[in-house]
């Protein structure tokens, strides 16, 4: 298994053009947002999902079960992230005029705080702003080596810059 330091997702802007960005776990640029892939009918439904970065991995694997298609060594990249959540009951967007809040969640059978990804379902980086105003918690997660610079607990909520 092999780790690296940076993921580069390339997108089209708004006007049609390319662009690309560059995702670090080890900094403030850690934070990524996926195509939501739950019911958009739900009355608290979000389009997307955001999650943290805090692995950047990739291995060789050969499948060889039933439905193996070739023996030979195949590349697989994956990310291991930390979920955030959308607040259920807080109002926002547009006619609200206040940004979505999303934070870290818990780990419980229906969602687990963690996870691995395929970083083809990345869509782009992520600007989440803290909430300051809520303070810090480590009810989440308790002392852990995914912090860094020291931290001993998270941002309780987190602001969607769009």
């Amino acid at each position: 298994m092999y780790s690296h330091k940076v993921l580069r997702v390339n997108y089209t802007t708004y006007d049609v053009r390319r662009a690309q960005d560059t995702i670090n776990p080890f900094t403030s640029c850690c934070f990524i947002m996926l195509s939501a892939c739950d019911d958009q009918l739900s009355k608290y439904s979000h389009p997307f999902w955001y999650a943290q970065v805090i692995g950047i991995f990739h291995t060789w694997i050969v499948h060889s079960g039933p439905r193996s298609k070739s023996l030979s060594q195949q590349k697989f990249d994956f990310l291991w992230i930390r979920w955030l959540g959308h607040e259920p009951n807080y109002c926002s967007g547009w006619k609200a005029c206040r940004l979505d809040r999303v934070g870290f969640i818990g780990d419980n059978e229906d969602s687990p705080s963690f996870g691995f990804l395929d970083p083809a379902n990345v869509l782009r980086a992520a600007h989440l702003i803290p909430a300051f105003a809520y303070g810090r918690t480590d009810q989440f997660l308790g002392p852990s080596i995914i912090r860094h610079n020291g931290e001993k607990d998270d941002w309780l909520a987190f602001y969607i810059n769009q």
